[in-house]
């Protein structure tokens, strides 16, 4: 990645040249999968990322293939308010916004070459088990995750416990905190409490950047029927009782873990927990849900329910997946989780190339790249209930952004598949850096608690911002027990254990 400058004023007068609409692939454009093409600048497609930061101040104007409520710009803009949140995004900057706009005040981020995306939510991880990796995936596959949960480690192919010590177990979590949103996460759901790089999406902090925005926490549950402790699993269908104990907070969004595994038991927890969500206003999405039969969908679908896939986890445990192509077709809305790094992925990319292999070599490619797109930003907003704050960004949401540098590709199949941390070239919370190039240090918004990573991962000078104030970087990198090789994720991981066997 190089860099270019532009003064403001030219970038202004540029974002408002003629644009052509096309679908697909476009001379001098861009294939984006099924997304509409807007042609803005045909310039900025087809060649690496050549980034330049240029004027001060606490808003931001963001140029570059920007894929923002549904289309992608080429050679896009994205004006980002002090608040945080989009003021405007596509061609044009709009002339009254404009002249509203005091340049002196403006930070220029002009990225040719780069994409820009809605950071991924990551709707599916056990944050304080993700410290640890087998060096290969388990060989066994069982019927239900009470049938693996008891058996010692080297049975089952690999560790399962968080770390006793509390000081330990938030240092592990938020180093996989930091692993996430160094490559483009923003938002996360199973990060208990912790408050560390990305938004937690189980705090709620009203106006935090680090909480879920709207105030309104999402909760999760491993074990709604209550068998953590009996490592049982239903042998009929709910009855009235065991429907009434799934443990539910009406109240709030809702990613409770059901149907994982294979068996008739597993099936009938989607029915019982189904049963017990029936009323409920809030949203829900159920994790894993291997076990969803195509005579269920209806009901997912009638109750306004999401299905949060983990692929990779799904395939190492249980040699399934759900149904997805039907899942989709019924309009349930499918998200994207990384579970934990045991059986799972390390990043959200990742786990999108997982779910790609699969959906290249068993459902005959029915999902297309802005389908797998949507299931790493917007639709993990919308299954719980936070469209229209982030995910998409649109006009009014906050600006929870990664910027990608394509490397001179023009396919956003190829980008979802080709990209890693060494393509991710900065992250954004909440209109706030929270990773980017150490050379743009102190020239825009930034998160608290910023520290240069001294470990150059990828061979780039990274500074990373958001740390929790009490634990700070150069604390988590040297926690020990901490084993995953954070390089790992410079390039993308392999792909054979994301087919079915």
């Amino acid at each position: 990645m190089k860099l270019t400058l532009l003064p403001l004023s030219a970038l202004l007068l540029s974002a408002c040249a003629p644009m052509a609409t096309h679908q697909g692939l476009v001379a001098n454009g861009f294939d984006a999968g099924g997304y509409s093409v807007v042609i803005c600048d045909a310039a900025y497609a087809g060649k690496p990322a050549a980034c330049m930061v240029s004027g001060s101040g606490d808003r931001q104007l963001l140029r570059g293939n920007l894929i923002s409520n549904g289309r992608m710009y080429v050679g896009g803009s994205l004006l980002v308010g002090a608040d945080g949140r989009i003021e405007a995004a596509g061609c044009a900057v709009p002339v009254s916004t404009v002249n509203a706009m005091q340049a002196a005040k403006t930070v220029t981020i002009d990225c040719p070459g780069a994409v820009i995306s809605a950071g991924f939510v990551n709707l599916h991880e056990h944050i304080d088990y993700s410290y640890q990796q087998p060096a290969q995936p388990p060989t066994s596959k069982w019927i239900h995750r009470n049938q693996w949960r008891p058996l010692p480690a080297a049975e089952r192919g690999f560790e399962g416990d968080a770390p006793k010590d509390e000081t330990v177990r938030a240092e592990v979590s938020e180093r996989a905190m930091l692993r996430h949103a160094l490559s483009g996460s923003t938002a996360i759901s199973g990060a208990k409490d912790y408050r560390a790089y990305l938004r937690n999406l189980k705090l709620a902090d009203v106006g935090s950047v680090m909480a879920a925005p709207g105030g309104k926490p999402v909760l999760d549950s491993t074990f709604p029927l209550n068998d953590a402790g009996t490592l049982q699993w239903p042998t009929a269908p709910c009855k009235a009782a065991q429907v009434a104990g799934v443990r539910v907070n009406r109240d709030n969004p809702f990613v409770p873990h059901v149907g994982e595994g294979t068996n008739e038991g597993a099936q009938y927890e989607v029915d019982c927990v189904l049963d017990a969500i029936r009323g409920k206003t809030t949203p829900t999405a159920f994790i894993h849900g291997v076990a969803i039969s195509e005579a269920q969908i209806p009901r997912l679908q009638a109750q306004d329910v999401g299905v949060v896939l983990s692929p990779r986890s799904n395939f190492q445990l249980y040699a399934a997946a759900p149904p997805v192509t039907q899942l989709k077709a019924a309009g349930v809305t499918l998200s994207l989780g990384t579970d934990w790094s045991p059986s799972g992925s390390l990043t959200m990319l990742d786990e999108a190339r997982c779910l790609a292999r699969y959906n290249h070599d068993k459902l005959g490619g029915q999902l297309s790249a802005a389908d797998v797109h949507r299931m790493l930003t917007e639709n993990g907003a919308k299954a719980v209930g936070l469209q229209g704050q982030i995910g998409r960004l649109a006009v009014g949401e906050l600006a929870d952004a990664v910027i990608i540098d394509t490397e001179g590709r023009r396919s956003l199949s190829e980008l979802l598949d080709k990209t890693a941390l060494k393509q991710t070239v900065a992250v954004f919370v909440g209109g706030k850096a929270a990773s980017f190039p150490s050379a743009w240090a102190g020239k825009l918004p930034q998160l608290d608690n910023c520290a240069s990573d001294p470990r150059d991962l990828c061979g780039q000078q990274r500074t990373v911002c958001g740390a929790n104030a009490q634990r700070p970087l150069s604390q988590l990198l040297k926690q020990a027990i901490y084993t995953i090789d954070d390089a790992k994720i410079c390039t993308p991981q392999p792909t054979n254990d994301c087919v079915a066997k």
